[in-house]
């Protein structure tokens, strides 16, 4: 991964590469199958606003919605298909999101646009979520200001509906491999990403 970041020094570069890699990850899965990005589609457009992903344990959400629009959704350069034209060319659907965990005892939120991409090879589905901010009115703006970014890939099991969720990182200056962590999930038709007291 370290020679892949040295060939592509752009963030959208680097994002692309990682959401390769992490599809790649998903055909080596055992005893499991990986959802398709079009299976991935229609699971999370369940509901009319959206749904929300809920990894075991309910300290870790994210709510992912294909309809809702955010600022950057409605910026001319970073708007409908910009992860697919910028950055993942296999993309699916996009949407926003908002995610919620606690960190240190408290509840940390956040927000951006979303993917979901469809592996060339494979077909696996990858769920692409990367930070956004008020001021990203631009391309120029967007590549200014570091990020944060995550991975989703969903498999089904014979004990039930696994998630591999990557830990949140920088996606200008993160080195290495990200680290995917599998739990249970479940999916839940609408917004329940934010507790009232976070807000």
């Amino acid at each position: 991964m370290n020679v892949v970041q040295q060939l592509f020094g752009s963030g959208l570069r680097r994002l692309l590469c990682c959401g390769a890699l992490l599809a790649a990850l998903a055909c080596h899965a055992a005893s499991a199958e990986v959802l398709s990005g079009h299976e991935f589609q229609n699971l999370l457009a369940g509901g009319p606003e959206g749904t929300t992903i809920v990894f075991e344990g309910g300290n870790d959400k994210v709510f992912y919605s294909p309809t809702l629009k955010n600022k950057l959704r409605l910026a001319p350069e970073l708007g409908p298909e910009f992860l697919k034209q910028k950055i993942l060319q296999n993309t699916v659907a996009e949407g926003v999101f908002i995610a919620a965990m606690i960190e240190d005892g408290k509840w940390r939120t956040i927000s951006g646009i979303a993917g979901i991409a469809a592996d060339m090879d494979s077909g696996h589905g990858v769920l692409t979520l990367v930070q956004t901010f008020p001021d990203d009115t631009s391309l120029k703006a967007f590549e200014k200001r570091d990020r944060l970014y995550a991975v989703v890939i969903v498999e089904e099991a014979t004990s039930g509906i696994l998630c591999r969720k990557s830990q949140w990182q920088k996606l200008f200056t993160f080195k290495g491999e990200p680290k995917m962590t599998t739990v249970r999930c479940d999916f839940t038709v609408g917004n329940i990403v934010t507790p009232a007291s976070a807000q």
